[in-house]
């Protein structure tokens, strides 16, 4: 089993995808390759990409300051995935209300300092 993990750089910031990840842990060569993350998005659904408590591993291995949880359950679709509330539980945040739309700049991240903000996106369709 394959997946495409990309790290992209725009605007002074680096986002990490990792797709359809299925994995407990990355390995020190895929930190490597990712390098310093300030945007993470990180499957959270299980059964066919990470859990919430492999998710959170590997959050706490990157260490971004935003991440935004992807491949959960959602309205009408057909896959069997757990709810991204199983992820936001296990990484200890609140319930989060999913935002329609997310725009950042470098100076935004800096806001943050060494906190981890958790953003649910809405999806969109």
């Amino acid at each position: 089993d394959y997946t495409t993990i990309y790290a992209v750089r725009m605007e002074d910031m680096r986002l990490g995808i990792l797709g359809s990840l299925k994995q407990k842990k990355l390995a020190e060569s895929q930190l490597e390759d990712l390098g310093e993350i300030d945007i993470l998005f990180v499957p959270v659904g299980g059964h066919t990409v990470c859990d919430a408590e492999e998710a959170v591993t590997i959050v706490n291995q990157i260490e971004p300051q935003i991440v935004i949880p992807s491949h959960f359950a959602q309205s009408g679709l057909k896959l069997s995935l757990d709810k991204v509330d199983q992820f936001l539980k296990e990484i200890g945040a609140t319930k989060t209300e999913p935002q329609e739309k997310l725009t950042l700049k470098k100076s935004n991240l800096a806001e943050l300092g060494d906190t981890t903000q958790i953003t649910v996106l809405a999806p969109q369709r």
